[in-house]
């Protein structure tokens, strides 16, 4: 029973550490190594209040491989690096294209890494450029990009990925990973991070990048939608209603069909009904009927141009159709794994959609304007 009271065999003191918060990975232009920005936590103040609030350091080193820049950031913090606390890595899009894997597979190493830390791709020139924006604020910007992810299932306009996710995408059969995109929004002369679209893999190489709306439809693709809005156009084509998504299925099914590989999709929406813009309102059944079928009819057309623009723009199976492939026609796949590429550029998809409209939150009839 002693041995359970010895307590740790590598306890450090916080003094003598130099917690990382996040990181940012360039390319040296002038020498073409790797440049890595470390945002370290502050430790030497304290915490609580207005007036004393949590800071961070930024400290910036180029190097050969990513070990030796962390190493050797030593001699700049003159302490060792804690990355236990780690929330973000930030990889620059030119970084991204040559392949993250290299950049990357120490932080699987490392004993003291988790893997519960989230990637994104800088849409700025330089990944480093966002990091920096915590000189404006007292506030420890990568543990802030990791609350923003962790809400963003409120939106839908980014996938979360983390390291372990991208690893598992790496290894899957029929699989390409997607990565948030993270980047500077200016409004008012005041500049803040924000979170919007993804950034699409081939392997480990960036090859494109599709918009916040445009990832919303691929998650309802991949059954990874789990809230957001619905913003449904009228009958005129006008702003109408904002359906909120409580729920969706999504079934992927491959299926033969006159000697050629088709793929089925379909999906099953449940919604509450948010806002109605139209004067005429929302006044009885046959009105949530109808909203329910311009919604249906929306949802298909968008996922339709949106799998058609993977396809032919990007060429790169980001919607889990090779997955869906290997699962349920493991010997079909055994044929088509070698080509895959090829075949999923002409891949022939149908899309089904079911929107149900289950309440219209707290009221059943629309406002109505007196005389």
């Amino acid at each position: 029973l002693l041995l359970c009271l010895s307590g740790c065999w590598n306890y450090t003191e916080v003094e003598e550490m130099s917690i990382v918060a996040g990181v940012a990975i360039d390319r040296d232009k002038s020498t073409g190594k790797i440049l890595l920005t470390a945002e370290t936590i502050d430790t030497t103040g304290g915490g609580g209040g207005e007036d004393n609030q949590a800071s961070s350091t930024i400290h910036t080193l180029a190097g050969d491989t990513m070990f030796d820049i962390v190493r050797s950031m030593i001699t700049m913090t003159g302490k060792k690096l804690f990355w236990s606390h780690a929330k973000a890595i930030i990889i620059s899009e030119e970084v991204a294209r040559e392949g993250i894997l290299k950049v990357i597979d120490w932080y699987s190493r490392d004993t003291e890494t988790r893997a519960d830390v989230y990637i994104f791709i800088s849409k700025e020139k330089n990944a480093r450029d966002i990091l920096t924006l915590n000189k404006t604020k007292s506030t420890i910007l990568s543990f802030e990009l990791g609350d923003m992810i962790k809400k963003e299932t409120y939106v839908s306009t980014a996938p979360v990925t983390d390291i372990w996710d991208f690893f598992d995408n790496l290894e899957s059969t029929g699989e390409n990973a997607i990565v948030p995109l993270v980047y500077i929004n200016e409004r008012e002369n005041r500049k803040t991070e924000r979170i919007s679209g993804c950034a699409l893999f081939l392997k480990d190489k960036m090859v494109g990048t599709l918009t916040g709306e445009e990832t919303k439809y691929m998650l309802f693709i991949t059954n990874k939608i789990k809230g957001g809005v619905l913003a449904i156009e009228d009958e005129k084509g006008q702003p109408g209603y904002s359906l909120e998504i409580t729920s969706n299925k999504t079934k992927i099914k491959p299926v033969w069909i006159n000697g050629k590989l088709q793929i089925q999709v379909s999906t099953v929406t449940k919604t509450v009904l948010d806002e109605v813009m139209p004067l005429n309102g929302f006044p009885d059944f046959e009105k949530k009927k109808e909203i329910e079928k311009l919604a249906e009819q929306q949802l298909q057309k968008k996922m339709i141009n949106l799998i058609h623009d993977v396809q032919k723009k990007h060429k790169t199976d980001i919607l889990e159709f090779g997955a869906a492939v290997h699962m349920n026609m493991p010997e079909t796949w055994k044929k088509l794994e070698k080509d895959w590429g090829k075949i999923f550029v002409d891949l022939q998809v149908v899309v089904k959609s079911d929107v149900i409209i289950e309440t219209s939150a707290k009221t059943t009839r629309s406002i109505k304007m007196g005389d």
